[in-house]
């Protein structure tokens, strides 16, 4: 039966350890000595006549002379670690000589700023001198950076600021700006008139300022008047008000849509090249040479956060990945061509009659030798106004309209409160 002993936690073993096995002797005389000694020994079980723990490398050799001392047989088991890791490339003096670079390279950058990200719709220029002034540039300290001093210089000098933050991440320095709510973009009250985007007939309109041009039913080309800026104020004189209705006309298209039954298309399934950049804030730095891209392929992107003895750091990979086109020869059956036109449909109505209503749509399919082709007519209904500014020589009323309607005296209501 084994028994753990229970130990409190020491601090060590942080850049290796060997786990270790023995056998006879006085392994609690060995424990009690190695111990007192400051040794640290983790993981340690008794049982049948055993005792196992782990120890770093640097303290095996203490345990070793302390075993042989009490009569234990020692066995050194598995190694883990940095220490070991490091031990297998002793050899390559270039390759430590590199590691111990990049750390050194590392520890010196985050000493001074090396990066500034400004964040806000806010003149660069300005918080860039404020900044300045302050001791935040670029090669300046992380420990003299004047943080808050920037912060209230950037409230007091920014117009308009509401909020600022200015921080430190490592050797980057960030800095936060939002300013006031704007003022909302008043809409341009000029007067002007509505004409018609496109030809149509028209089926209904809400004239909300203005004087109708057109009656419902009656059809009209792209650019003819449908809704007049130009309007009796009830006493013979003529106003000019900003016009504004929906008016919704219907109009028929036909369109056609052909699938053979056999075709060659172009798939991006063949070679690849990868080409990877190291990211360090906004900056981009090529890690091959030469010049990337490939002929003929498609492009596309993977990025992932570079790690550290398990941490993230501020530096990124982005590896751009170039597909090549292949081709393919394609056969249908005639179902496959059917479903296959109906996707084509659905796409080109989602694409260009996505704001309109299809009033009907009518089908008729064509076999041919070599596929079907599909001829859809389309009844589409969708506002078809449009502002137009209103000419100086554009002074003239509508037909239906005089001086003495009703419809006159509405508009000029509506004008007035406006």
């Amino acid at each position: 039966m084994k028994n753990n002993v229970k130990i409190p936690k020491i601090k060590g073993l942080r850049w290796g350890r060997v786990e270790f096995k023995g056998i006879g002797g006085y392994p609690e005389e060995m424990l009690t000595e190695i111990l007192e000694s400051g040794v640290a020994v983790r993981n340690i079980r008794f049982g049948n006549g055993e005792i196992s723990g782990a120890v770093s490398p640097s303290d095996y050799y203490r345990l070793s002379e302390t075993a042989r001392k009490n009569g234990v047989r020692l066995r050194a088991g598995k190694r883990r670690g940095l220490y070991f890791v490091l031990a297998r490339y002793q050899t390559r003096v270039g390759l430590l000589a590199g590691f111990l670079g990049f750390l050194l390279f590392i520890a010196l950058w985050q000493t001074s700023v090396q990066s500034i990200s400004i964040e806000g719709d806010v003149p660069k220029t300005q918080i860039m001198q404020i900044l300045e002034e302050c001791n935040i540039k670029l090669g300046a300290s992380v420990d003299s950076l004047e943080m808050s001093k920037a912060e209230h210089r950037i409230m007091a000098e920014v117009e308009d600021c509401a909020w600022t933050d200015v921080s430190c991440e490592g050797f980057r320095v960030n800095v936060k700006v939002q300013t006031g709510v704007p003022k909302p973009d008043m809409e341009d009250d000029a007067p002007r008139n509505i004409v018609a985007a496109r030809p149509a007939t028209i089926v209904r309109q809400v004239p909300r300022t203005g004087a109708s041009a057109v009656t419902n039913g009656s059809g009209v080309n792209t650019g003819d008047l449908l809704v007049s800026g130009t309007v009796f104020d009830g006493r013979d004189h003529i106003l000019f008000v900003r016009a504004d209705a929906e008016v919704i006309g219907e109009w028929t298209e036909t369109k056609e849509f052909f699938v053979p039954y056999s075709e060659t298309v172009s798939v991006a399934d063949g070679e690849q090249k990868k080409y990877k950049y190291l990211i360090c804030n906004d900056d981009v730095y090529p890690l091959f040479r030469g010049k990337a891209g490939m002929e003929n392929a498609l492009y596309s992107e993977e990025t992932s956060v570079v790690k550290f003895f398990g941490e993230n750091t501020v530096f990124k990979i982005k590896t751009g990945i170039y597909t090549a086109y292949t081709e393919h020869d394609i056969t249908r059956s005639p179902d496959d061509v059917l479903s296959e036109l109906q996707k084509r449909r659905e796409d080109y109505e989602e694409n260009f009659y996505g704001e309109y209503d299809i009033v009907n749509a009518e089908e008729r399919f064509y076999p041919q030798d070599d596929g079907i082709r599909l001829v859809v007519d389309y009844t589409i209904q969708g506002d078809i106004a449009k502002p137009a500014p209103i000419e100086m020589g554009d002074m003239s009323m509508p037909e239906n309209e005089t001086p003495e309607t009703s419809e006159t005296s509405t508009v000029s209501e509506t004008y007035q409160d406006n």
